[in-house]
């Protein structure tokens, strides 16, 4: 790999760790709040689609048909999901398949705030930063990414590290 590659993938690298580093403290505070929680979860969707108006009648549909259904097992879901895409961020590791995943986590952020009264671009930057370094395979640079690379040379079915 030449130095413009290594600096390239270093830059990306800050912008992973930047996403882990958003996730977790969202994670924290929504922790804090209790929105891991059925009554959490539904208390947050009622404020997207009630009372902040967001959310296309498509997607409220899809969250009252399945998410609200079952929303303490949701709310676990949501709590160890948000955290493992945090952490998988922030230390690089399976980079390529957690950054899609906090990209699609971010897109639903996108589509339950669109409409409503809130900035939605804020979610198109982020699911946009996470794709980027999803495809830049960034944690080879300053993650554990790096490590298994090494160990287990390139993997066999695609880009997962």
């Amino acid at each position: 790999m030449d130095q413009a590659e290594t600096r390239l993938r270093q830059a990306v690298a800050i912008l992973r760790i930047t996403l882990g580093v958003i996730l977790l403290v969202t994670w924290w505070k929504n922790l804090q709040d209790g929105i891991y929680t059925a009554d959490g979860i539904v208390g947050l969707f009622n404020y997207l689609f009630n009372d902040n108006g967001g959310g296309p009648a498509f997607y409220q549909a899809i969250i009252n048909g399945t998410i609200l259904q079952v929303p303490g097992l949701f709310a676990i879901f949501q709590l160890i999901g948000e955290l493992l895409l945090g952490l998988g961020l922030l230390v690089g590791l399976f980079t390529p398949l957690v950054a899609v995943g906090a990209a699609l986590f971010f897109f639903n952020l996108f589509l339950a705030y669109f409409g409503g009264n809130e900035w939605i671009w804020t979610y198109v930057l982020l699911t946009v930063s996470a794709l980027v370094t999803a495809l830049a395979q960034s944690g080879r640079a300053w993650g554990l990414d790096s490590l298994v690379l090494r160990r287990l040379g390139e993997p066999p079915i695609g880009p997962i590290w």
